[in-house]
């Protein structure tokens, strides 16, 4: 289960999306996630990920978010590490980029209970190198 969520370093803040009112369960339990895995959802994302432009930067772009029980997406939060693992910032106008590329994500399992998942998006010389 996943514990209280800062509310000040979500990225979609100014959404109607609201949790379920239930606890918000890992991503890692047994039938959470996407229908077709990480293979489907890498179909529909990654043309629009390796069409954003990240100049010179390498290293992961961790994206967090939370699925409620209607399979809805929402309360988004990026956090950033170069290639010695060190925090750095994208800027927001690129996280506000791929948190609309991501919202095309609808095939979730439905639960009817809340759930995270994260998506880890690998950067090498300015270029996509893999997403998982």
């Amino acid at each position: 289960m996943v514990g209280k969520i800062d509310k000040s370093d979500i990225i979609d803040k100014n959404t109607s999306f609201e949790p379920c009112p239930s606890v918000i369960y890992e991503y890692y339990n047994d039938g959470y996630g996407y229908k077709t895995e990480r293979f489907g959802f890498r179909k529909i994302i990654e043309n629009p990920i390796k069409n954003l432009n990240f100049p010179n930067f390498s290293g992961l772009i961790n994206v967090r978010f939370v699925i409620n029980c209607k399979n809805e997406i929402g309360y988004f939060r990026i956090k950033t590490t170069n290639q010695e693992y060190k925090s750095v910032q994208i800027g927001n106008e690129l996280e506000y980029e791929i948190v609309k590329i991501l919202k095309q994500l609808t095939d979730w399992n439905g639960k009817n209970e809340n759930s995270y998942y994260q998506i880890y998006i690998k950067i090498r010389n300015g270029k996509v190198d893999d997403i998982f």
